[in-house]
């Protein structure tokens, strides 16, 4: 086959390409987040920008308000549910009141989650139930319900499950102490891709980012409590080892990733976990030498 006949083979395939700009417009869209602020503020905010309809579930009534009155103070369309996401009959509510506030369920993000840095010879049943219960346990029926919503709707959507880089170990370098944070972050790899191998033929793709370390208010409520109960050595290991941990300070980093995953960009992704984490793996080279 001559070169001008390969060319305009492949001119062909550029005239059903949607315009670039139209691949991260959610108008239409429903989508369900849990999680009021950090991580899933942002997500809510980058989701209602790209003209999706968001409906959000946590805990706290009063911040859900705030959160639900800046958003519409912003031109934005979000609803506000109180949810607490380890809890079915929350999280059943919550969909139900997508659907009745605006119709379908197209995109789900499970962002709410809990941690708490213990040793693992301290751990005790009690935090750990409460940390599988909504990291793990809480995002599965979570998507198993928004799915059920897709499959009645008939139009597909969009589920991206949120890891973290928890789910190698990769936690403050140094430092672990967060095995229920762990083996729950490592859950959820192992259940988007059991997921996305069943939901495929509904037209739903499942795909799954895993963050690194953020500054949120969460991660330095965690610090806190922690460091009460190990006390100043606790803090000074932290500061000199948490030196050697990437952390992004803007969550805005990672929620682009998350806001991507739900548009036309994962179309053709399955299972997939996407590590947004700053190379916390790597160790980078600091001198060019070349």
């Amino acid at each position: 086959m001559d070169k001008e006949t390969l060319f305009y083979m492949s001119v062909d395939t550029l005239e059903d390409l949607k315009p670039i700009g139209s691949i991260f417009d959610l108008s239409g869209k429903v989508a369900v987040v849990t999680g009021t602020l950090g991580l899933a503020l942002t997500v809510i905010y980058r989701l209602a920008e790209c003209g999706a309809s968001v409906v959000f579930g946590a805990r706290n009534q009063q911040v859900g308000a705030m959160v639900e009155k800046e958003m519409k103070e912003r031109g934005l369309r979000a609803a506000f549910k109180q949810t607490d996401a380890s809890k079915l009959e929350d999280i059943h509510e919550l969909i139900a009141f997508a659907e009745k506030t605006y119709d379908t369920v197209d995109l789900v993000v499970p962002i709410a989650a809990v941690w708490e840095a213990r040793a693992f010879l301290d751990m005790e049943e009690e935090t750990w139930d409460r940390i599988l219960d909504t990291d793990l346990k809480g995002q599965y029926f979570l998507c198993q319900a928004a799915a059920r919503s897709m499959i009645r709707g008939g139009r597909g959507g969009k589920i991206v499950t949120i890891s973290s880089v928890a789910y190698r170990a990769d936690d403050v370098a140094k430092m672990a102490m967060m095995t229920p944070y762990n083996a729950a972050k490592a859950g959820v790899v192992g259940m988007t891709k059991g997921m996305a191998r069943e939901l495929k033929q509904y037209g739903i793709n499942v795909n799954c980012v895993a963050p690194g370390g953020m500054v949120t208010p969460g991660a330095m409520m965690n610090g806190v409590r922690t460091s009460k109960l190990y006390g100043p050595e606790y803090d000074k290991d932290l500061m000199k080892n948490g030196k050697e941990t990437p952390v992004a300070a803007n969550p805005d980093e990672v929620a682009l990733m998350i806001v991507a995953m739900c548009t036309d960009i994962s179309n053709y992704m399955y299972g997939q976990v996407i590590n947004v984490d700053g190379g916390s793996q790597f160790s980078f080279q600091e001198t060019p030498w070349a």
